[in-house]
């Protein structure tokens, strides 16, 4: 028991340290996707849900949707949920460990799959500590990381000809902060992911009013003004799920 609590602390320090790097890399990212969508953002995020033109081999697709259901069962604390995402993410990593000819036939680097692969494997054991001691923080912390695996498989077969993807995927990406910070009691962190969103999304905004129905821009504007008058994990994830809603097919 003792030496189990010492792992926890540790990893705990370690967070804490990670916390404070997201919150610079977030202003890095919020800049990026403002200044130069295409050339910065194609590379550090890559859409999963928004791609009509290319097709992601099913161990990505899979990993990415396991991933986000992990988030959200460690988000309420739905352990029984959790267990059976993470059953699900380690059993698309397993599918996912022999995709390297596919990767690199469409265009990806070997060293960068390697990368990405050996990099889950570690996410994932970590992930399992985290629910074996049904401890929030931490595997919330670890569930986001295993979407961004997926993002990192994903890369090669990005569509990136598209300027607003990659955005939309950064209002993703922050609304994900904005959940975290609540689990982690994190206001400064939630008020500046808060803050980066809103500005983002005015200069998204007017792009999308000729592509997008009315009616899911109005939604993202009403989940946004909830998320900032009553910060709770229902009112994070209907943003998210507002975001989302973007690139759905009408």
């Amino acid at each position: 028991m003792n030496a189990l609590r010492q792992d926890l602390v540790g990893h705990c320090a370690r967070a804490e340290a990670a916390t404070a790097e997201l919150l610079s890399q977030r202003r890095r990212l919020i800049a990026a996707a403002s200044l130069s969508p295409v050339g910065v953002m194609a590379g550090a995020l890559v859409p999963l849900r928004a791609r009509a033109a290319t097709v992601l081999p099913a161990p990505v697709r899979d990993l990415d949707a396991a991933a986000l259901a992990l988030f959200d069962a460690a988000e309420s604390g739905q352990w029984v949920h959790a267990r059976a995402a993470l059953a699900r993410a380690r059993t698309a990593a397993t599918a996912a460990g022999s995709m390297g000819g596919v990767f690199t036939e469409a265009g990806g680097a070997l060293h960068h799959y390697f990368e990405a692969r050996n990099g889950l494997s570690g996410d994932l054991v970590e992930a399992g500590l985290a629910l074996s001691v049904k401890d929030r923080r931490w595997l919330i912390g670890v569930a986001e990381r295993i979407v961004t695996r997926a993002g990192e498989l994903a890369q090669p077969f990005a569509e990136r000809s598209d300027a607003l993807t990659p955005r939309i995927e950064t209002l993703l990406f922050l609304a994900r902060r904005m959940r975290r910070a609540l689990v982690w009691n994190d206001s400064i962190g939630y008020q500046g992911a808060h803050r980066d969103f809103g500005s983002l999304w005015q200069t998204l905004r007017p792009e999308l009013v000729t592509s997008v129905p009315a009616g899911r821009i109005q939604a993202l504007d009403q989940a946004l003004q909830g998320a900032a008058h009553s910060p709770s994990p229902t009112a994070g994830k209907r943003l998210y799920e507002a975001v989302r809603a973007l690139r759905q097919a009408d």
